[in-house]
């Protein structure tokens, strides 16, 4: 079976990915005003009408996934110098912190003009948008170890310009020169001297 050729980390990792890019169509933020001589109202938002450039990071991280989950599933030839799901757990991990910082300070937080106040509130799309994260990351990690990579061999491989994943290059094993050819037993003894 194709599926067979992912790892489960990369199954849970693609599987979060199209589940985010799901969610990032959900409402995420909801405005209420109030106050003065406005009656009051509300409006929601998805992820794409809120976030200035974290929804590019997603929408990066969601790319970044899928097509570790089609280069595996597709057998491809392509081996970057680096671990494919290292690059989604930093960025899944990216994800998470930058989602969690907009749940604790939600964009255009709590303002108030004249008397009219101006209240962002939560709306179930960011808290399973932060789940979705949090799957790539997991699922991303997961694959590291399930291929045996870690954040330190990452690490040591960047750090010393390696661009293979095998470990360090070892010489070639030095051959000793063949033996001389074996004095021919043709005419007379010995040569000449």
């Amino acid at each position: 079976m194709v599926a067979d050729r992912l790892s489960t980390g990369e199954k849970i990792a693609g599987a979060s990915a199209v589940l985010l890019f799901i969610f990032m169509f959900f409402d995420w933020f909801k405005v209420e005003v109030s106050g003065g001589s406005f009656v009051g109202g509300s409006l929601g938002g998805n992820a794409w009408e809120w976030f200035t450039w974290i929804d590019l990071l997603m929408l990066l991280t969601i790319i970044v996934t899928v097509a570790v989950v089609v280069i595996r599933l597709t057998d491809a030839v392509f081996e970057p110098p680096f671990s494919l799901n290292a690059a989604v757990t930093i960025l899944g991990g990216l994800c998470v912190l930058l989602i969690l910082y907009r749940i604790i300070d939600p964009p255009g937080s709590s303002e108030s003009f004249g008397g009219v106040s101006v209240d962002v509130g939560l709306q179930v799309g960011v808290f399973l948008g932060l789940l979705a994260a949090a799957g790539i990351t997991y699922g991303g990690y997961r694959a590291m170890q399930e291929e045996g990579t870690s954040f330190g061999d990452l690490g040591d491989q960047l750090s010393s310009g390696r661009t293979d994943r095998t470990g360090p290059q070892q010489p070639p094993a030095a051959t000793p020169p063949p033996p001389p050819p074996p004095p021919s037993s043709g005419q007379g003894g010995p040569p000449p001297q």
